[in-house]
């Protein structure tokens, strides 16, 4: 066997030895793809079954805004339908989609579509390059063919006797250490596309962490639905109920009327406020004394209660404009609490300030409560622990059987510059 013969071979062997291990990292490939759309197909039908349970809302309440807040949310489209009705089938390509049942609707479905992440894009063109890598594996493997046929034609032509006979093995010098250029060349391609995906996986993780804080937001969204909404509802429906007492509505009870009928117009901007993630349009712009005087006007206008409030000015003044909101849902919880459960005839509102802290408090002369064993009964106290928390201040609660309840909201001052 001959020097032309055994490079020849050498060059199948390499060639087949490099097809072999493409098709192996191309099966590999597919195989990964395949999973990691798995993964964001279902990572994506659990943010959107967590979105519509935290949204409360039905399926015959959905709207197109509502279907486009989930669709953005995805990064794609979502469709609600009957499961008698199914929509068109998608048609194929980069888009992901799947179909989820409504939890709690029977018979109605939606599917939703979207894009596949940014590493199954990487996942694709990775197997791009790897079709144009053997082609270019082809190719190379003709450049010892060439060279051997080459060779062989110039032997044949040429003198034996004045022919060097270390031409031929320097050409195939020359050709391997091409093929090994080319080698080393792929082999760094193949780096850099590894280090695209290890950054794609680490995108993919804080999208997870996002996922994580909107779920949290949603929880703050609920919190602020019941102090706030609710509270105000249970106001409004004891001056009705006042009002329904009298079996013919005097004339000196039409301002009563004409308050609730006010109150359940705000509550309705409230409602569209909070679920477009924003504060409520009341206290938008709104000095404390105004809010506060807003809050006192809503309990008092049907009950049989004393409200009175004494603030000092400086303590009122170092309170945050953008506190007031969060300030006034405590207020508005202590106060609803010392009506509905305490059964209070007269409620005092106080303010102070020392050095280091604003002091807020709301006392009645209720039937009082055990704060252990009421904290266990609903959300409300729990709310407002946490919203004072939020603030960054401490919220206390002193209360007995028949003594009354003092509730006492205590905020750091900032240090002068």
């Amino acid at each position: 066997m001959n020097l032309n013969t055994r490079s020849l071979g050498l060059a199948l062997i390499l060639l087949l030895l490099f097809l072999g291990a493409t098709v192996t990292l191309q099966w590999w490939l597919r195989r990964e793809t395949r999973q990691l759309q798995s993964v964001a197909v279902e990572e994506a039908r659990e943010r959107l079954v967590q979105a519509v349970a935290g949204s409360g809302r039905l399926p015959d309440k959905w709207d197109a805004a509502f279907q486009r807040e989930l669709g953005a949310m995805l990064g794609g489209t979502v469709e609600l339908f009957r499961a008698d009705t199914p929509p068109a089938v998608l048609p194929g390509g980069a888009t992901l989609s799947f179909t989820q049942e409504v939890a709690g609707a029977p018979g109605w479905q939606m599917r939703a579509a979207f894009s596949p992440p940014a590493l199954l894009k990487v996942q694709v063109l990775h197997q791009r390059v790897l079709a144009t890598m053997v082609l270019l594996s082809l190719l190379l493997a003709l450049v010892p063919l060439l060279i051997v046929i080459l060779s062989t034609r110039r032997g044949l032509t040429a003198d034996t006797g004045t022919r060097s006979p270390w031409a031929t093995d320097r050409a195939h010098a020359v050709g391997f250490e091409h093929f090994a250029k080319i080698s080393n060349e792929r082999g760094a391609a193949l780096e850099q596309e590894h280090g695209a995906r290890l950054r794609a996986e680490e995108d993919l993780q804080v999208n997870r962490t996002l996922l994580g804080h909107s779920v949290a937001e949603r929880v703050r969204l609920g919190r602020e639905l019941h102090d706030n909404i609710c509270q105000t509802l249970y106001a409004v429906c004891l001056t009705l109920e006042s009002v329904q007492k009298k079996s013919v509505l005097a004339p000196e009870l039409q301002p009563r009327v004409d308050q609730c009928m006010l109150e359940l117009r705000r509550l309705n901007r409230e409602v569209r406020a909070y679920l477009e993630d924003l504060e409520p349009a009341r206290l938008s712009g709104q000095s404390f004394a105004g809010a506060l005087n807003d809050l006192i006007g809503s309990f008092a206008a049907g009950q049989d209660v004393q409200i009175e409030h004494r603030l000092d000015d400086e303590a009122v003044a170092l309170i945050a404009p953008m506190h007031i909101a969060e300030i006034m849902n405590i207020l508005r919880e202590a106060m609803s609490n010392s009506l509905r459960h305490g059964r209070a005839r007269h409620i005092t509102l106080l303010a102070g300030r020392s050095d280091q802290a604003v002091a807020l408090a709301v006392q009645d002369d209720g039937q009082g409560f055990t704060p252990a064993a009421a904290g266990q009964a609903g959300h409300g106290l729990g709310n407002m622990q946490a919203r004072a928390a939020a603030l960054g201040g401490n919220l206390r609660i002193e209360s007995a059987a028949g003594k009354g309840t003092r509730v006492l909201l205590t905020l750091p001052v900032a240090s002068p510059a």
